[in-house]
């Protein structure tokens, strides 16, 4: 059963991004943001090159194992992502991951970023873009990759509406050291995007140590995959 502090977040979500008039179509983000510009508070990560056209939200854990030098090594993450493109020049939309943040904090520890996207799964919810985990370089069939994957949501029945991931460049977060690096990648295959800058994060860091043999862990975090997030930008058609 989805707990209460699942529908605390996602009502909030809910709440947020109809505040603004939208309609999506079919196969859109609900508001236009190709306008949008992404800051990146003087960290040195390259500007973008295309045009934006989805913020996302993401809320979920970045994963880790200790190493035999106790040390955390991240061996990936799993979240959701939340449409938040109508939110974008309103009030209080600097301080999205953060509040966004408090709320996940908050929630239960039984409750997980599996159990959100299963509710956003069972309930179709249009305010949710898909979903970011990590899966085996494409390319090399070693080592892992980010993949964001709409496959099942904002461009529901697309197969080619994912993107996996090729970092370029990483900065301290410059919101705090408790916060994981800010991100720009390039496409290393799919069709949703030709770059992708995680930025505005809130959370994900890993203890500074660890007991070899320790069990892996996973630390809440939020993202603005997009300006003040995490930001996607579309490729103007689908291969």
């Amino acid at each position: 059963m989805i707990s209460n502090a699942a529908f605390v977040i996602l009502a909030s979500l809910v709440h947020n991004t109809f505040a603004s008039p939208a309609a999506r179509g079919a196969n859109a983000p609900l508001c236009d943001v190709s306008s949008a510009v992404i800051e990146t508070n003087g960290s040195t990560l390259p500007s973008p090159k295309y045009t934006p056209s989805f913020v996302g939200l993401g809320v979920g854990t970045q994963n880790y194992t200790c190493t035999s030098n106790g040390t955390y090594s991240n061996v990936g993450a799993l979240a959701e992502l939340f449409d938040i493109s109508c939110l974008y020049g309103e009030p209080g939309f600097d301080e999205l991951t953060s509040v966004t943040s408090l709320l996940w904090n908050a929630a239960p520890p039984a409750l997980t970023p599996a159990e959100i996207i299963s509710f956003g799964e069972k309930y179709d919810l249009s305010f949710v873009l898909g979903e970011h985990y990590f899966v085996v370089n494409p390319v090399t069939g070693s080592g892992l990759s980010p993949k964001w994957d709409f496959t099942s949501h904002a461009f529901a029945g697309n197969p080619n509406a994912y993107v996996v991931g090729s970092k370029v460049d990483d900065v301290p977060a410059v919101t705090g050291s408790s916060d994981i690096d800010w991100l720009y990648l390039t496409n290393l295959t799919g069709s949703l995007a030709n770059e992708i800058y995680r930025i505005e994060t809130r959370g994900g860091q890993p203890p500074s140590s660890c007991t070899p043999g320790s069990n892996n862990i996973t630390v809440k975090y939020t993202s603005l995959y997009c300006e003040f997030a995490f930001e996607l930008v579309v490729k103007d058609t689908f291969d």
